[in-house]
């Protein structure tokens, strides 16, 4: 029995010499090769998929840039757009936008809601379109460049108009940007600021406040309160005013307050002196010093501001102003307003109580209308918050 097993063996260690049993080194090689290519396979898959990554966040990158890019332009547009609109209302002429309901604007010059206007983007004047520089590239607009819609009537009270514009970049048209915003056209001139009564005040005139014989010259009402009652002489009392043409004397005024009713219930202080700087038609006056200039023309009527600050200065020198001198009156009124030697031709007007006024002041009504300086078109505009929108 056990040579039988010793000659097995033998057997089995000549087969195996000549392969018939595979032995226990070359299974494992195999199984190593295997391994090894599943391993090249995964880092291979896993390089590709690191690289792709790599790619797609290059490209989030570059679009985000030119997204920023063009997002930069359109805010420029859109700056230059609302500019634009300042300048046609605010220029002293009679050009407004041009819009496209308005057929003929020596028959209807007022357009209605939904006509549309357009700009060009030509900062340097020339009437040429000009590109928006930004960073490394060019945008240029689309479609009408900068689009005007009225969102009411243009002769409404205040109108609202919505400034839009959409951008894209030259080299990659597809990345666009449209921005818009809301504005409200206001004028700051009113029918009363240029047609209005010779002098109103806004509260009373004391007896004994009119010093000598100042003159006016009225064909329809010589002297309006706010506030006053026309029919108490002890609050207007016309003292020694010479007014020969009218017989209207204390009109009374309905409105809340003298700046309403000369300027409308948008505007304030800040309004009328954004205005100063913006048309030569509006004088904003913190000088406390005389005003002794001329301003204004029969057909280019000016509004005087004379800020509290000012101190109620006085005209002298026989300074000629066409249009509204106004009296923004500090606290305890003015001490001493409308001093001086000179004429004005339209209103002359003070908040609070007119205490004291003399002789050497003419003022004649004067009813402005038609031709450049239209007091219709001395407006102003201002961007309506919360109208932003981003698209």
């Amino acid at each position: 029995m056990i040579m039988n097993i010793d000659q097995d063996n033998r057997r089995r260690y000549k087969a195996s010499k000549i392969g018939l049993f595979p032995r226990v080194k070359q299974q494992r090689g195999a199984v190593a090769l295997v391994i090894t290519l599943i391993l090249v396979v995964v880092a291979s898959l896993s390089s590709l998929v690191v690289n792709k990554s790599a790619i797609n966040e290059q490209k989030r990158s570059g679009i985000n840039l030119r997204n920023k890019e063009v997002y930069a332009a359109a805010n420029g547009a859109l700056e230059y757009g609302i500019a634009q609109i300042e300048i046609w209302y605010t220029d002293g002429d009679d050009a407004t936008p041009d819009w496209a309901g308005v057929a003929d604007e020596l028959v209807d010059p007022n357009a209605l809601a939904g006509d549309t206007a357009t700009s060009i983007y030509d900062p340097d004047g020339d009437d040429a379109a000009d590109t928006l520089a930004q960073g490394i590239d060019d945008f240029g607009l689309l479609g009408g460049g900068i689009t005007y819609t009225l969102l009411t009537d243009e002769s409404a009270e205040p109108a609202i108009i919505e400034v839009s514009v959409t951008v894209a970049g030259q080299a990659e048209s597809h990345v666009t940007k449209t921005l818009n915003v809301r504005v409200a056209r206001t004028k700051l001139g009113t029918p009363s600021a240029f047609q209005g009564p010779a002098l109103i005040v806004e509260d009373c005139i004391a007896a004994g406040a009119i010093l000598g014989t100042p003159d006016i010259q009225a064909y329809d009402v010589a002297i309006a309160s706010i506030t006053g009652d026309s029919d108490d002489t002890t609050c207007i009392d016309p003292g020694n005013f010479s007014f020969p043409a009218s017989d209207q004397i204390a009109e009374e005024i309905v409105s809340d307050s003298l700046f309403e009713a000369m300027f409308g219930t948008v505007a304030n202080d800040q309004a009328i002196q954004d205005m100063a700087l913006e048309s030569a038609d509006v004088y904003f006056v913190t000088d406390t010093s005389p005003w002794s200039a001329n301003a204004g023309d029969s057909t280019h009527p000016v509004i005087l501001y004379f800020d509290e600050t000012s101190e109620c200065p006085s005209i002298n020198g026989g300074a000629i102003i066409y249009g509204l001198v106004y009296y923004d009156t500090p606290a305890g009124g003015c001490a001493n307003p409308g001093t001086g030697n000179a004429k004005i031709f339209g209103t002359m007007a003070f908040e609070g109580d007119l205490k004291k006024f003399n002789a050497n002041i003419e003022i004649t009504q004067t009813a402005f209308g038609g031709g450049p300086g239209d007091p219709i078109t001395v407006s102003y505009i201002t961007p309506l918050p919360g109208s932003w929108r981003d698209f």
